[in-house]
């Protein structure tokens, strides 16, 4: 416990007159923390937190007679928890020189404001916002404003400030390196500085005597403590004033400066270990592919390898400084050459040696680096393109099972290689090379290289880690020189048998690879032979990015990936790549993972590896001379093994057998043939597949009767009994997808068995309805089959009813080309918006064949409304046709017409009938034709009111309150639901003579439709208070017609279910 007796001077004329000594025992308990984040620290890391005690009496109020500390306890809560914060951070902010400045520059600093009444930051925490410190939930908790505003109930006669108490704060709300500190705001009894503060202090303010003032111990030598010294105590009013402009203090610079130092020191410490993992990654895969980015095996080229390592590492650097330096969303990305592009590198290769002398290897060398900057420069186009244009997600549509069948073809070309590295032979189907392969030094060689990489497959499945296969490659070169050196071999010796690499020549700088480039001695015109490979890896290289993308923003959970983004970065890395005169790179998926987890997801990281691989890249080559071939060897027999199992063993019973043969036969073409001829057999074999595949599934969704689906139009009953009967003479077809030429042909082939003798015997149609409305497109072929299902039908004189398809879109532009539209031209074509009217249309030239053939046998009147097909009238219905439809026509009828004909029940006389009586006869009494019917029909006829609807008038909407059903004379009404889009759709359609609004008068629960006029509409009206009446009054009569009325709204729903669950 140590005490501290201190005064300090402040600036003022108030400071000046009134003097008064206090002493403050500041009672110290130190504390360990944690260590800070550099970010959060407040720069003192052996603090802890101080209780302050004030040596002096309590204030009193003459007003009240109370203590200041009775009333201080209301608040002391909100005082409590911001004194350390708010003093802790008058420190960080640099109050130190208290007099070069004016009071309202101390109080300004003190609340971290600047200029203008912003909030004063910090440049080295995250605690910038005075606010943000004290808006946080504390006991009392509140604002800055509230702090400002909670005084004691009186402070005119006040002479001190009592002891608060502390204890009650737990280390979780205090900074762990806080001062625990009473702050001051000070400030002149005449205070009114307006050029820095929006408001006075009020009169009672001014009055204040002065009170003593609790400092804040000494902390930096600018603190000045003077004995005996008293201050005035302004409590000013919750206003927002402009804070002091002060300077920068000498503490808080160097104490920011200090940080920053730091921050710039111990920040990067903290990805070495990551930078460390990267680089022995790109080290690995430089010795592993940069080595056989040229063919050694060929002689003139049997010295590139330290080449292939230089260009492999500025490759990799460049790739890696594009993505850190923010063109790639994810951080701390890892960019590496495309190995995969190897394959079609020596494509390259042998394409320039067919085609300049061999007599002239400085010109088929020249030529070779032309073009291999030439393919990376189009592959680098490609990916700047598709992402500019932002059709990247093209990339997304080419089969996997291609790209997988060429990353096993890669796989196998690395088995080759690896054998040919190891072996030092340029292998050939020949007996020679067979003799050659199986020397023993020859066949230790490439087999030892092979078994470590059998070891470490059997390894790596019981050690997962991602950190196995670079330890395991860092143990190997190990045991391999001890090895040696137990067995008494020398590094000449090892090197002159192949088990290490020549050492490269002494004096090679890094940059020898570009005095190689003479465009001078370049074959142009070979160059221009090997277009053709650099597009095809161009391709190739395309589809990595699909893959690895998504696959890295899963692993890093990294959200709405922008592929586009990406595409620009590979052309961006990819075309700086060329330029410099190196390979294709990429993001590599598995690099960046095991980078990211290791520490490094920052691009700082990125940069430091980038910085690392260029350090490489300056050193030289010279590291190969001492790396034994096994490693390499093992290196690229591993990637070998897995780019061949993901491909050919991985996919056995993921794909079906198609897509494997696909895959089977692009690995073997590229083995024989070539990588190009390869991807392009894939290509064919996919389209082929597909077509083959697509035409398997039918394109007719479901076929089915009349009989099935009816429209949902309400119909008089005797309508409906005939259509019961005739109503198989519609056929409808339900068509999806894209129609063309190999799923036309079984639609064709259907339409003809239905029309087959035998088949037409027992269900002849008259209409053929064809539903286009799940059907996407179609091409040429399948317009032209339609029209030869058009003359079809037609010679059997069957509609052919097209619905579905709009006016303007692809299906209805193909169709009205071909001439299947209903354009006036052709009497059997017939078109329907929906489904639904092109049933009720056909349904309506049924009725009319059933009213023509009633006016024939009768003489009754046909209804003009059922006038559809202008070809047929009365005179031309042929009454004893033998034709299955016909007969079927005519035998609905006879059936349907003695019901009404036979004797009816005795009717009211038309003088005394009511005038809705009629009406309800026609309506009703087919449903039920009996006297108890007639008797509840005449019972109800004198209640229903006469009612006319307008056009586009509404009877009632959704959620209204029932007022009553209805009868309609004449006109039609639309049924309408909300589809919840916004929008209404028409459900049903009801007719003239039959009835609606049965169910809500009966049950009184409000409308669940919308009910319109199509056109001018006659009602009749049965009012819910009339029918209330009448049950009171006789409920067996009203019974017995709420029985006939509910049979209407049955048949309706029955109608609708059948249409929503089959005719989808």
């Amino acid at each position: 416990m140590s005490t501290f007796p201190y005064r300090r001077r402040t600036a003022g004329a108030g400071s000046a007159s009134a003097t008064q000594e206090h002493n403050i025992e500041v009672s110290t308990t130190r504390h360990s923390y944690a260590q800070q984040s550099a970010a959060h620290s407040f720069a003192h890391q052996d603090s802890g937190t101080r209780s302050i005690r004030i040596g002096s009496p309590p204030l009193t109020s003459p007003k009240t007679g109370d203590t200041l500390t009775a009333n201080y306890s209301q608040t002391s809560d909100s005082i409590r928890g911001r004194t350390m914060v708010l003093s802790n951070f008058a420190l960080h902010a640099g109050i130190r020189d208290s007099i070069s400045s004016n009071r309202s520059e101390v109080v300004g600093a003190a609340l971290g404001l600047g200029p203008g009444g912003g909030t004063r930051r910090s440049s080295m925490d995250d605690w910038s916002s005075i606010d943000q410190i004290l808006s946080g939930p504390r006991p009392g908790g509140g604002n800055l404003s509230r702090l400002l505003c909670e005084r004691p109930h009186d402070r005119t006669s006040a002479t001190g400030l009592p002891r608060p108490d502390y204890s009650y704060l737990g280390a979780e709300r205090v900074p762990k390196n806080a001062r625990t500190q009473v702050p001051a705001l000070l400030a002149d009894e005449g205070y009114r500085d307006t050029q820095h503060r929006h408001c006075s202090p009020t009169r009672e303010q001014q009055s204040l005597p002065l009170v003593p003032h609790a400092e804040i111990p000494k902390q930096h030598p600018n603190d000045i403590l003077l004995p005996d010294e008293q201050e005035p105590l302004i409590l000013p009013q919750p206003c927002i004033g402009d804070a002091a402009s002060g300077a920068e203090h000498q503490y808080s610079f160097l104490h920011r400066r200090m940080h920053t130092v730091l921050d710039l020191v111990l920040v990067p410490l903290q990805y070495i270990p990551a930078v460390v993992l990267g680089l022995i990654m790109n080290l690995l895969d430089a010795l592993s592919y940069g080595l056989i980015a040229f063919p050694v095996s060929i002689p003139v080229f049997a010295k590139f390898g330290p080449i292939g390592f230089s260009m492999y590492m500025l490759s990799t650097a460049v790739a890696q400084l594009v993505y850190s330096g923010g063109a790639s969303a994810f951080r701390g990305a890892n960019g590496t050459m495309l190995i995969e592009a190897i394959p079609f590198l020596y494509a390259i290769c042998n394409t320039v040696i067919a085609g300049v002398d061999e007599s002239q290897p400085d010109r088929i060398i020249a030529t070779t680096m032309v073009a291999y900057v030439f393919s990376t420069l189009i592959t680098g186009l490609v990916f700047f393109l598709l992402g500019f244009l932002k059709i990247g997600t093209l990339v997304d549509f080419f089969p996997r099972h291609i790209l997988v069948g060429c990353i096993g073809g890669v796989g196998y070309f690395l088995l080759q290689t690896a054998l040919e590295v190891t072996s030092r032979l340029k292998l050939e189907l020949s007996w020679s090379i067979l003799r050659d392969l199986f020397e023993p030094n020859t066949l230790g060689l490439w087999s030892t290289s092979f078994a470590l990489a059998i070891l470490l497959r059997i390894l790596n499945a019981r050690f997962t880690s991602p950190l196995f296969v670079p330890v395991f490659f860092m143990i190997v070169p190990a045991v391999f020189y001890v090895t040696t050196a137990l067995l008494g071999f020398s590094m000449e010796t090892l090197r002159a048998t192949g088990w290490v690499f020549e050492l490269p020549d002494a004096g090679v700088p890094f940059y020898y690879f570009y005095t190689l480039f003479d465009f001078g001695n370049t074959d142009w015109h070979v160059v221009l032979k090997t277009l053709p490979t650099m597009l095809g890896l161009a391709f190739f290289s395309i589809l990595h990015v699909p893959i690895n993308v998504p696959a890295l923003a899963v692993s890093t959970n990294v959200d709405k990936i922008d592929t586009n983004r990406e595409l620009l970065a590979h052309g961006i890395s990819n075309i700086l790549s060329g330029m410099l005169g190196s390979f294709q790179n990429y993001l590599v998926y598995t690099n960046s993972v095991l980078f990211i987890r290791s520490g490094g997801g920052s691009n700082l990281a990125g940069m430091m590896l980038c910085g690392a691989t260029l350090a490489i890249f300056f050193s030289g080559p010279s590291i190969i001379g001492y790396i034994p071939t096994m490693v390499v060897g093992a290196l690229i027999f591993h990637l070998g093994l897995e780019l061949v199992k993901e491909a050919l063993v991985d996919t056995v019973g993921v794909v079906n057998r198609l897509e494997y043969a696909t895959i089977l036969a692009i690995v073997l073409a590229m083995a024989v043939i070539g990588f190009n001829e390869g991807i392009f057999l894939g290509i064919l074999m996919a389209c082929f597949f597909f077509i083959l595949l697509y035409s398997r599934r039918s394109a007719l969704r479901k076929a089915y009767t009349g009989s099935a689906v009816r429209s949902t139009v309400r119909r008089l009953y005797s309508q409906r009994r005939f259509l019961d009967d005739v109503c198989r003479q519609i056929q409808v077809m339900r068509l999806q997808g894209f129609m063309f030429f190999g799923t036309i042909n079984g639609v064709e082939v259907y339409i003809r068995n239905l029309l087959a003798q035998r088949q037409w015997q027992a269900n002849p149609i008259r209409f053929l309805v064809l539903d286009f409305a799940l059907v996407t497109g179609m091409d040429f072929s399948a317009a032209e089959a339609f029209i030869r299902i058009r003359r079809l039908l037609e010679a059997r004189e069957i509609y052919m009813v097209i619905c579905g398809a709009e006016h303007v879109s692809d299906v209805g532009n193909a169709l009205r080309t071909a001439g299947v539209w209903s354009d006036g031209d052709h009497e059997y074509v017939q078109t329907s918006p929906s489904l639904n009217e092109a049933l009720e249309w056909c349904e309506n030239v049924l009725l009319q064949y059933y009213y023509l053939q009633q006016a024939a046998l009768v003489g009754t009147e046909v209804p003009q409304s059922y006038y559809i097909v202008s070809g047929l009238q009365p005179d031309s219905i042929d009454m004893y046709g033998s034709s299955p439809r016909h007969a079927m026509v005519t035998q609905a009828i006879q059936s349907a017409m003695p019901a009404e004909n036979d004797s009816q029940p005795p009717r009211l006389s038309s003088d005394t009938a009511p005038p809705a009586f009629s009406l309800l006869y026609q309506a009703f009494l087919d449903l039920e034709p009996n006297e108890a019917a007639d008797k509840a029909l005449a019972f109800v006829a004198p209640h229903f009111a006469r009612k006319q609807l307008c056009a586009d008038q509404c009877l009632w909407r959704v959620g209204s309150v029932p007022e009553g059903m209805y009868l309609v004379e004449s006109g039609t009404l639309r049924v309408y639901v909300d589809n919840g889009l916004g929008d209404l759709e028409v459900v049903e359609s009801i007719l003239p003579g039959t009835s609606l609004g049965e169910l809500a008068l009966i049950t009184g629960r409000p409308h669940s439709t919308t009910v319109m006029a199509d056109n001018t509409v006659v009602l009749w009206e049965f009012s819910k208070s009339m029918y209330d009446e009448l049950s009171a009054k006789d409920p067996a009569q009203t019974l017995a017609f709420v029985r006939l009325a509910l049979m209407y709204p049955a048949q309706g729903m029955a109608a609708i279910t059948a249409y929503a669950f089959c005719a989808q």
